[in-house]
């Protein structure tokens, strides 16, 4: 990590140069992120235009007031990150085709601006465009910056995750307060959950990267990222994450014995479930991890249960078409008071309910359809994109990560489809852009 500083110093000191001003005032933080990127695209440097939006994504996920600047930087970065793209294709060489799988359910979601409800329809709007552009745009940098820097782009990324773990670490001693939430770990997140989902997405892409390229990291890195993922994890005490790692080690050990193996695991993991789902706190309690696991909260979902509830019972209103993206956040917003007094804390906690809420089951089913497109052809690239599936859909059906477009969480699984997907290729043309012609 101390690598990546001394070799990005000026990166480093662009980022703390956007918190401070983001502390003194919220505009001049705005101004300053904007600034920052005009000149990092005046001056090529595309990489540092990819991690800048990383930092600023996760600043935008913190609940400190120092860190309002993010969450409106944000909108201007993907904007003028679309900008570029689209009037200067010449500098973006490579096919990106991540977002076609996606066009229909593109295209439904904007017609269902038309059941927004008025006092939400330019926040709905916003993040149907913005939804868009991260699956059009994005993935267009990660091409151009796999290209031009290959397995050493993905180091920076891996190393720019782990300096943000390490801070939220540092500063325990420091500021307690700020980097803990009700008695548990959030770094510089938001929450405990949102640095459990980050370790859950940062394990899997060091993991598929190590496959690919072994000597990406050497020991000593290697030991200190795990470290840091597994440390950041238990101090959040993420039982969901905890889960999501061992779905996804448990499927990756057997995938690498074939598919038939996967496929048998997988129908064997689906009857434990539901036999360990019978006797969780019995099990918890009986390995001496009750207090740690919050067994307590187990049978209720943290809350959970009565948001989802909530959320199906609003969806047979709209069982079909849905209300508009955001929808989800404007109605757990607007009815936060009685579901407060019934335990429950935050949104729906789970993406397939959101985009249900938000599109409607013709939404569902056509996101659905380009979710397993996507993954299928990763398939075909690894045998480790089917355990990333399960990891996921493990994930994301306790948070609602998945349909958030900026978020420092969706922008991570993206990177690792594209990574999987385009690997290959890459390796391709730069084995044959090394070939010397003899004359």
């Amino acid at each position: 990590m101390l690598q990546f500083i001394r070799n990005n110093a000026q990166f480093v000191i662009m980022c703390f140069a956007w918190v401070f001003c983001g502390m003194v005032n919220e505009t001049l933080g705005v101004a300053a992120v904007a600034l920052s990127v005009v000149m990092l695209k005046l001056k090529g440097m595309y990489k540092e235009l990819i991690l800048g939006l990383f930092f600023l994504l996760v600043m935008s996920d913190s609940r400190q007031s120092e860190a309002l600047y993010a969450a409106q930087a944000k909108n201007i970065y993907i904007v003028l990150l679309s900008l570029f793209y689209f009037f200067d294709r010449k500098n973006f060489t490579g096919t990106n085709d991540y977002f076609k799988p996606f066009i229909l359910f593109f295209i439904w979601s904007a017609a269902m601006l038309m059941q927004a409800p008025s006092v939400n329809f330019m926040n709905s709007a916003m993040k149907t465009l913005s939804y868009i552009l991260l699956f059009t745009v994005v993935p267009a940098y990660f091409i151009k910056a796999f290209r031009e820097l290959g397995e050493s782009f993905i180091k920076e990324v891996i190393m720019l995750f782990c300096c943000i773990l390490l801070i939220g670490i540092v500063m325990i001693p420091l500021f307690p307060n700020t980097v803990f939430l009700v008695g548990r770990f959030c770094g510089v997140y938001g929450n405990p959950n949102g640095i459990g989902i980050a370790c859950t997405l940062l394990f899997m892409l060091v993991f598929i990267s190590l496959k690919k390229f072994p000597g990406l990291l050497d020991q000593n890195e290697t030991r200190i990222v795990y470290g840091l993922i597994i440390l950041s994890t238990l101090l959040a005490v993420s039982r969901n994450t905890m889960m999501s790692i061992v779905i996804f080690l448990l499927f990756a050990r057997f995938y690498e014995m074939g598919y038939l193996a996967g496929f048998a695991i997988l129908v064997v993991a689906l009857v434990a479930y539901e036999l360990i789902n019978q006797n969780i706190v019995a099990i918890v309690e009986a390995l001496g991890l009750g207090h740690y696991l919050r067994a307590e909260a187990i049978e209720d979902g943290s809350g959970r249960l009565i948001a989802w509830r909530a959320a199906w019972k609003q969806i047979q209103s709209q069982f079909f078409l849905g209300r508009g993206f955001a929808y989800d956040e404007w109605y757990f917003y607007e009815n936060r008071h009685w579901l407060s007094a019934l335990g429950h804390q935050g949104g729906v906690h789970n993406s397939w309910l959101a985009i249900w809420m938000n599109t409607g089951l013709i939404g569902l089913i056509l996101f659905a359809i380009g979710f397993i497109k996507t993954f299928v052809k990763a398939m075909l690239h690894s045998k480790l994109a089917f355990p990333v599936l399960f990891a996921v859909i493990f994930s994301a059906s306790f948070e609602a990560w998945i349909m958030g477009s900026l978020n420092p969480f969706h922008i991570v699984l993206i990177l690792i489809l594209n990574f999987i997907i385009n690997i290959d290729q890459f390796n391709a043309d730069r084995e044959e852009e090394s070939v010397v012609p003899i004359s």
